[in-house]
């Protein structure tokens, strides 16, 4: 009986000891680079995607983009020379920067999101009227993605994104259907 427990315990040694980072490995997220998006509420993993793209569009502040399910690296202002739709619901810092992009075609009822690469202040508009986030989630180790907003949005003409408080003077954002 002891040779039995003696060979068992070799056995299991030899075991452990032949992979000993078996553990560690199961644990490991699968993308090392998005370990920090973990912490966000739901995934941005499309979003990661459409702000990494070679060919992502560069468009200036009030931009008029005719679809949603993409993104844009949006050039900013400085806030205090941006004429926004209507006032920032919160006042903007100083030396801060901002701008609007106004997206096209909501094209059924549902939840949406706005995701941006860094960190600013999100105010959105259907149709004219500020809209009250449903969700919201923000990492700050998330590479490429700072924050992502949901909202409740009905088939419309048009919704409008306001910026402020953001730190650069350029930024990605993506509007999408939430997944």
């Amino acid at each position: 009986m002891l040779v039995g427990k003696a060979m068992l315990t070799a056995a299991v040694m030899l075991a452990a000891g032949s992979c000993p980072d078996f553990a560690t490995a199961q644990e490991a997220p699968k993308d090392k680079s998005a370990a920090g998006c973990d912490q966000l509420s739901w995934s941005v993993a499309r979003e990661r995607a459409w702000f990494n793209d070679a060919k992502l569009t560069h468009r200036t502040s009030g931009a008029r983009l005719r679809k949603i399910d993409r993104a844009v690296e949006l050039g900013l202002e400085p806030t205090k020379k941006v004429e926004f739709f209507l006032p920032p619901e919160r006042t903007p810092k100083p030396h801060s920067f901002g701008g609007e992009v106004t997206f096209f075609g909501v094209p059924k009822p549902g939840l949406y999101q706005v995701t941006l690469s860094d960190k600013a202040r999100i105010d959105v508009f259907e149709n004219g009227a500020r809209l009250k986030s449903a969700a919201y989630t923000s990492a700050n180790n998330c590479p490429d993605v700072r924050t992502s907003v949901r909202f409740a949005l009905a088939p419309g003409d048009l919704v409008l994104v306001e910026l402020t408080n953001a730190a650069k003077n350029s930024i990605k954002v993506a509007f999408a259907e939430a997944q």
